[in-house]
C-alpha cells in the first residue's frame, strides 16, 4: 500500500515535468512605447535580403530594405498611435546600389505624402527582444505600395 502511494506521487511528478518541458516558453508581448521601441531592429535573410528599422529617441526613424544588390532607404519621424500601432512619416528616400556601408546622410530625395503604418508588438523572453510588424498601410508619394513589406516581419533587437 505504501509503495502504491509512492509510485502514484512519482507518476504525478513525472507528468508535471513532462508537460512543463513540452509547453513552449514564450515571453510576454509588451505594449509599444518610446522606451522599448527605441533602438536598431533587423531581419536579414540569405543573399542580402532583409530589413533594418532604426528608431531614435528624438523620434527619427530610418528604414532600410535590402534587396540583394541594392537598398532602399527611407528617413522620417515616427509616432506611436496606440499601444499596438506605429506610424512612420517618410520625408526622404533614396535607392543605393549597395547593401553594405550605406551612407545615411546624403543623396536623399524629398518624398511627398509617404508613410508606413504597422501593427506592432515588442516580444521579450529568453533574454531576447523581437519586434513584430504587420503592415497596415504603406503609402509612397501618395500611392499604395503594399509590395514593399511582407505581411509579417519579426525583427531581432540589435542594440542602440
Amino acid at each position: 500500500m505504501h509503495f502504491r502511494l509512492f509510485y502514484k506521487k512519482i507518476y504525478i511528478i513525472m507528468l508535471i515535468i513532462l508537460f512543463s518541458t513540452l509547453l513552449p516558453v514564450s515571453g510576454g508581448a509588451d505594449d509599444v512605447n518610446f522606451q522599448n521601441l527605441s533602438g536598431n531592429w533587423t531581419l536579414l535573410y540569405g543573399n542580402d535580403y532583409g530589413y533594418s528599422f532604426r528608431f531614435y529617441k528624438n523620434y527619427r526613424a530610418i528604414v532600410i530594405l535590402y534587396l540583394s544588390s541594392s537598398s532602399i532607404v527611407f528617413r522620417g519621424v515616427y509616432n506611436i498611435e496606440s499601444s499596438d500601432t506605429i506610424r512612420i512619416n517618410i520625408s526622404e528616400m533614396k535607392r543605393v546600389e549597395s547593401v553594405k556601408n550605406i551612407d545615411l546622410k546624403g543623396g536623399f530625395q524629398k518624398a511627398k505624402s509617404s508613410y508606413f503604418i504597422f501593427n506592432t508588438k515588442v516580444i521579450s523572453g529568453g533574454g531576447k527582444r523581437n519586434l513584430e510588424l504587420r503592415p497596415q498601410k504603406i503609402s509612397i508619394d501618395g500611392n499604395d505600395s503594399e509590395g514593399y513589406f511582407e505581411p509579417y516581419i519579426k525583427l531581432n533587437y540589435s542594440g542602440r
